[in-house]
């Protein structure tokens, strides 16, 4: 498997269950996992990502929380 770059993870206010971490692969692909399931990995584009940080930034996604 590639090896991926991880950032360290944003937890939520559960005492750090709730984990999510964002990547890059070598090549440059974000990748998104939640640390419960290591596994199992979302790639997207740099375009969809930042797209749903400019949402969440919006607040477009505070009905989701």
């Amino acid at each position: 498997m590639t090896e991926i770059h991880w950032q360290a993870p944003l937890c939520g206010g559960d005492g750090g269950n709730a984990c999510l971490q964002i990547g890059h692969t070598p090549e440059g692909t974000p990748v998104l996992r939640e640390t419960a399931r290591p596994d199992e990995l979302i790639t997207t584009t740099h375009e969809n990502l930042r797209s749903l940080v400019e949402a969440a930034k919006r607040g477009d996604l505070d009905h989701l929380v």
